[in-house]
């Protein structure tokens, strides 16, 4: 074996013999991660992980973590909006010095390598972002730590990318029919039709029994979320009264376009369509809220404005499949809005 390879080769020995495997089936991924890098926090809202990096002063450790988002249509589109943003201001304090999609050759795989530098108190702290694209989600695994630490930890974190595997997340919904698109939520036991394309994905917020988005368009995905409330003697001619008011004391600048009592099959709901800002984008929103057998719902599909039109008839189609299925549920606690 050539002399140069041994030191390399007792490294790597040395990664794997003190790294353990840490496995978010919820969340489609397992990775390697050294014991000594304790972990903080554990799949969590959008996070998989937060694990601590022992440094020289102990009250300001390093951070590794991976998060969970929405892939983009490419990576090569969320590359172009950190350029952007940093043109911009970016982070303060911070400065970028690498921005760049590059292949990783042993998951033959795109990813896109993001370096930011800071000096806190005059000391450099480096914040290293790579971002991934598996199963329609965007994986961002963050290593943030000082320059001292920075030199010895980055073989590490080269190991931790190279051990993980992707999985297809647990949305917690099944195809049951391939020709309407209709899924079924298994917890909480309903079922609803989605427009062609669309697909269950994790959602942002833990308060969604059910989200699901659209194809990608440049780094947003068009999306519907699922919401239930305790039962409750619902009014939604009371609701409509306050309701647009309400929407506008949230969000000074959204646009009440309508908000009526219409029929949703045999029930009554309260349908609102609301136009609005997010980030650089007009979004519009279609909601319905109605009563269930077991829960009040809200209904929210969320739309970038210039395709809201054409996709409207598919949206009330895939609200009005809506219902509930036989099946034991427990209380949404924590999951109401």
């Amino acid at each position: 074996m050539p002399r140069l390879l041994l030191p390399l080769l007792a490294l790597l020995l040395c990664l794997t013999a003190h790294a353990a495997e840490f496995d978010a089936p919820k969340f489609g991924l397992k990775v390697n991660l050294p014991d000594d890098w304790p972990i903080a926090v554990r799949e969590k809202n959008d996070r998989v992980f937060v694990a601590l990096i022992p440094q020289d002063d102990p009250d300001r450790p390093g951070v590794v973590a991976c998060e969970l988002g929405l892939a983009p249509e490419s990576l090569d589109e969320y590359r172009t909006r950190i350029d952007t943003n940093a043109a911009n201001g970016g982070k303060p304090g911070g400065k970028l010095v690498r921005n760049e999609v590059i292949d990783a050759p042993k998951s033959k795989s795109k990813r896109l390598e993001t370096i930011w530098e800071f000096r806190p108190g005059g000391k450099l702290w480096h914040e290293r972002s790579v971002r991934v694209i598996a199963n329609r989600q965007l994986y961002t695994f963050i290593l943030n730590v000082d320059d001292a630490t920075y030199a010895k930890v980055k073989p590490v974190f080269e190991a931790l990318l190279d051990s993980v595997v992707f999985t297809p997340p647990n949305t917690g919904a099944d195809r049951i029919d391939e020709a309407k698109n209709r899924w079924h939520q298994r917890e909480f036991q309903f079922a609803i039709d989605l427009p062609k394309d669309w697909a269950p994905a994790l959602a942002p917020d833990e308060i969604a029994l059910f989200y699901a988005n659209g194809p990608s368009h440049g780094i947003w995905a068009d999306n519907v979320l699922v919401l239930a409330h305790p039962k409750r003697n619902l009014d939604l001619v009371e609701v409509r009264a306050f309701l647009p008011d309400a929407l506008r004391k949230e969000d000074p600048n959204c646009e009440v376009l309508s908000c009526a009592v219409i029929k949703q099959g045999e029930t009554d709901a309260l349908e609102t369509i609301v136009r609005t800002k997010r980030g650089p984008f007009s979004m519009t929103i279609l909601e319905r809220r109605f009563s269930g057998n077991r829960f009040d719902y809200e209904m929210k599909y969320t739309i970038e404005s210039k395709r809201f039109d054409p996709l409207a008839p598919s949206l009330r189609q895939s609200l009005n499949s809506f219902s509930e299925t036989p099946g034991e549920v427990a209380a949404p606690v924590g999951k109401a809005a």
